[in-house]
């Protein structure tokens, strides 16, 4: 059933009508305005009175790999019903879905939960089924915390990131697509029912990494933020070399690298994005650029709080999965023996009077099974590269301007799949947004809403921890095993939940663990 909305500055809108909400689909948020060029914001209205615009309807995604959400789906275990082919398009890509409470009156302001998607900065898209926030801003309305959800397609892959002195271009388009959704949305919100002076985004995985990479700006774009399982050192900021090796390497798979620089610019200007995502990896290494007056430097364990706590966000929450690693699982985690791989590494990489530290802590042995093998070296991993940046940002600086708290997720998997029994990496999402609703547990489900309903009085400015929990000398949100949410402090968390592995590594320095998650993730340096 469709709804009509007279939105004071985009025109009549027809939405899509359900028991709690209407949802908004495929709004153009930014005009695309060339291939590596900066897009530029959506102001006026999109229909009149005569033809109100058709937002029934899902907008098309940016451009990627068919059936990319199949990596999604291998990560949270399970599949949703979904379409066979998604619409594709670069022109068209830049829309927006808003959701709005059927419940909202006349004049009612309600705060604005923005989502950012993940996919490895090349998949990915709003109207994919596991993203869809109808079922979380419905939940918001029954818990009496009305929120309206909103979620942007952003440029992906080669086509959002690329930077090259050849073609002239600095990358970043993706990121500053979103810029451009936050500067749209508080010109409209309002008309949508919601507060453009209280808007919170939340990410998870690459999107987590590119909102850990928007808090780095120094223009204000949101007020508050939830980084769930990700940050700016899980994918930094690439150096001018960095993006001309990749460049190098693009070329390459285009067959273009005999070619005169007027060819490649042709060719790359020129193919269909097919013609060009058809040819590159599927999960190719794209990301963010240095790129002055945008992004001035790259992140590292050392600069991450200072870097990502900006004083125009009022607070930030941050938090893991316990086995967040698990998305490296074919990329990394897929040697022979894992095990006799990582004790080789750490060997190779800390000193001799602290390598044996961690190989004991992590329980690391080329003899034990496989699988037992898997989960130790999955638990490093995670500890290296998502939980330390977490540590980093708690506690490197005591004068920061943004309050920051944090949670951890230890509910297991509990689909039949790879993952079962592991806090798995996109898990958490899996329960938080509810759109698994009819194959998870009462177990789960509980869980599920339990997190909603702190995300939704995070939204109201109410705090990530309460103020009593705070009393009580609660640091850390901890979201599982059994279904269950504890709230401990913050050495009894480390000490309890992860064998003190925290402390162990930040001993070690920041320098060390980040040479040792290198060559975990990408070799020994020769």
């Amino acid at each position: 059933m469709s709804s009509a909305l007279n939105h004071p500055t985009l025109g009549t809108l027809q939405g899509l009508s359900f028991p709690l909400s209407v949802q908004y689909r495929g709004l153009p948020y930014a005009h695309f305005n060339g291939r590596f060029k900066e897009a530029s914001l959506h102001c006026g209205p999109i229909s009149s009175t005569l033809s109100p615009h058709d937002a029934t309807k899902w907008g098309p995604l940016c451009p990627q790999i068919p059936n990319g959400i199949k990596f999604d789906f291998a990560l949270s275990g399970i599949e949703l019903p979904h379409q066979v082919e998604y619409e594709q398009s670069e022109s068209e890509g830049l829309n927006v879905v808003i959701t709005v409470p059927k419940s909202l009156k006349p004049g009612q302001r309600v705060p604005v939960v923005v989502w950012i998607h993940g996919g490895y900065w090349v998949v990915g898209g709003n109207s994919w089924p596991q993203y869809d926030l109808r079922n979380f801003v419905e939940q918001s309305v029954t818990q009496g915390l009305p929120v309206i959800g909103v979620a942007f397609n952003y440029r992906l892959g080669v086509l959002g990131l690329l930077a090259s002195k050849e073609l002239n271009t600095t990358g970043n388009y993706g990121l500053k697509d979103q810029v451009l959704g936050f500067q749209w949305l508080k010109m409209h919100i309002e008309g949508f029912g919601g507060d453009p002076s209280n808007i919170t985004a939340f990410g998870e995985s690459a999107g987590a990494m590119l909102l850990s990479t928007l808090l780095q700006l120094s223009k204000p774009l949101f007020n508050r933020a939830l980084v769930m399982s990700g940050s700016a050192t899980l994918r930094p900021s690439k150096a001018e070399s960095q993006q001309e090796a990749l460049y190098n390497d693009i070329v390459q798979a285009l067959d273009l690298e005999n070619g005169s620089g007027e060819d490649r610019q042709k060719g790359l200007y020129g193919l269909p994005p097919d013609g060009i995502i058809s040819k590159l990896p599927p999960l190719v290494h794209v990301g963010p650029s240095i790129e002055p007056g945008f992004l001035e430097d790259v992140v590292t364990l050392n600069t991450i709080s200072l870097k990502t706590q900006p004083s125009w966000c009022e607070e930030l929450a941050i938090g893991d999965c316990f086995h967040d690693a698990s998305c490296f699982k074919t990329r990394v985690l897929n040697h022979q023996n894992n095990a006799e791989y990582f004790i080789n590494c750490i060997e190779s990489t800390l000193a001799p009077n602290i390598a044996p530290l961690v190989i004991k802590a992590y329980n690391l042995s080329s003899s034990h099974p496989v699988e037992t093998s898997l989960v130790s070296c999955m638990e490093l991993l995670t500890d290296l590269r998502w939980y330390l940046p977490i540590l980093h940002t708690i506690y490197d600086d005591p004068e920061r301007p943004t309050k920051v708290s944090r949670y951890h997720f230890h509910q297991p998997n509990g689909f039949d799949s790879q993952w079962k029994g592991l806090a798995a990496h996109l898990f958490d999402i899996t329960l938080l947004l509810q759109n698994h609703t009819n194959v998870l547990s009462e177990e789960e489900l509980a869980l599920g809403k339990d997190m909603a309903s702190r995300v939704f009085r995070f939204a109201y400015g109410r705090g990530f921890i309460s103020e009593v929990e705070e009393a009580a000398g609660g640091k850390v949100v901890v979201w599982g095993p059994n279904g269950q949410t504890k709230v401990l402090g913050d050495e009894e968390y480390d000490e309890t939940m992860r064998k003190g592995r925290g402390e162990l590594l930040r001993s070690l320095g920041w320098e060390n663990c980040e040479n040792l998650a290198n060559a975990l993730q990408f070799g020994i340096k020769k």
